[in-house]
């Protein structure tokens, strides 16, 4: 008889995902999560029409939309010359009911689902604790975890590796991270004072090329955002200062004025993919199995859309007590990889490449591919359709019975 308990490693918002779905249809789970608190990150704040659809069923969608800002323009713009393109997500409106990003940070998202799961027996969230080590056989995972209490045991189905890019479950499966980390950090600030006193006609996502220094622009709540790379030879404790976040702003939106910060944050940034998404009953999602770029805003959207098709896959396992485990979780491994590498990878480093060239023939010529892609509507609904995620929804599924070109 197949344990009912699944056992989740991170406390984010794809294991929170997970959790969530699971427990609606009276799945037993156990979250573990290092920090005092579920995931505190907030630099993700984009959430895609397809991600919207998905988290519809569950009641997610509907609660995000009360709290976000809807976006339904994508600027693409020169740092000199000023905007060259624009998308209008209002083409996407015979495709889905959320034609629009919908703007909203990730730590909101994490605050909402917690919120829901806290509510159910099911589930029982456990702080402070960590994966110290697993072993699993034809039956389960026995998970050894280290808490307030000290070391101890428990046992489950399966594991769930969804504790981030440093995933101690990814490095004790063995399996290889492959990619690259790219030379620069981003430092991503946000202030209260409003851009759009200063560029009139900013949408509420902006992506501004430069060759030395590209700009991200957005919008979320009580707070716009910039973010920019730091070259390697300014440290951090440079790049945090007061006086350099202020003179950032200020060549950027072209003022003298200071702007309050209330929120900083400088992080690296990489383009990378596990090898294996899975070993036995130990699976991997989110950023433990892929990490990528964030000028396409899709990292955490691929993540959930990770979480809710394992979820289907493992609910159909449960359904059939384990009777079709290799075939759901080899479907799940092969589509999800493939997406992390043909849709997320490909969708971000176009955008980093329109942003970043710095070759000045190369670089206008790839704005000029852009602005004729914006301006003729079947091209442009293309590449909505692309990287809002519908279209790897579309081609790859979500959460479908497997299939032998899958398997």
């Amino acid at each position: 008889m197949l344990s009912e308990q699944v056992i989740i490693a991170g406390a984010g918002p794809v294991g929170l995902t997970v959790a969530e779905i699971l427990s609606q249809k009276g799945i037993s789970v156990v979250v573990l999560e290092k920090d005092d608190l579920p995931g505190k990150e907030w630099r993700a704040s984009t959430f895609h029409s397809a991600t919207m659809e998905l988290l519809e069923p569950f009641g997610i969608a509907d609660e995000l939309l009360k709290v976000g800002l809807k976006a339904d323009r994508i600027q693409y713009r020169d740092r000199q010359t000023g905007l060259y393109a624009e998308f209008d997500c209002n083409l996407l409106s015979n495709d889905t009911k959320y034609p629009f990003r919908l703007q909203c940070p990730q730590s909101t998202y994490v605050r909402i689902v917690y919120d829901r799961v806290k509510q159910r027996d099911s589930i029982d969230v456990r702080f402070h604790t960590k994966v110290v080590s697993f072993e699993q056989d034809d039956d389960g995972v026995t998970v050894t975890v280290e808490g307030p209490e000290g070391e101890y045991t428990l046992r489950g189905a399966f594991l769930l590796g969804a504790d981030g890019a440093r995933s101690t479950v990814r490095h004790q499966l063995g399996v290889k991270f492959e990619g690259y980390t790219l030379e620069e950090r981003f430092l991503l600030v946000g202030t209260s004072k409003p851009f759009d006193i200063y560029l009139k006609d900013i949408a509420y996502v902006n992506y501004v090329s430069d060759p030395d220094e590209f700009l991200f622009i957005l919008r979320v709540p009580d707070a716009w955002r910039l973010l920019w790379p730091v070259p390697p030879s300014v440290p951090d404790d440079v790049a945090l200062d007061e006086a350099y976040i202020q003179s950032k702003f200020q060549a950027a939106l072209h003022t003298s004025d200071t702007f309050p910060i209330i929120e900083h944050m400088i992080y690296r940034v990489h383009q990378r993919v596990s090898e294996k998404f899975y070993r036995g009953r130990v699976i991997l999602l989110g950023d433990a199995a892929h990490v990528n770029s964030p000028l396409g805003g899709l990292g955490l959207n691929s993540g959930i859309h990770d979480a809710v098709d394992l979820s289907h896959r493992l609910l159909r396992i449960f359904e059939s007590d384990g009777e079709n485990i290799v075939p759901e979780l080899e479907t799940y491994a092969n589509v999800r990889r493939a997406v992390a590498v043909n849709y997320v990878r490909s969708i971000s480093e176009k955008n980093t490449k329109v942003m970043t060239e710095k070759n000045e023939e190369d670089r206008l010529r790839l704005q000029r591919e852009m602005a004729e892609i914006a301006a003729d509507p079947e091209r442009a609904y293309k590449w909505l359709l692309n990287s809002s995620l519908l279209l790897s929804v579309r081609e790859q599924g979500i959460g479908e019975r497997p299939s032998a070109s899958h398997v």
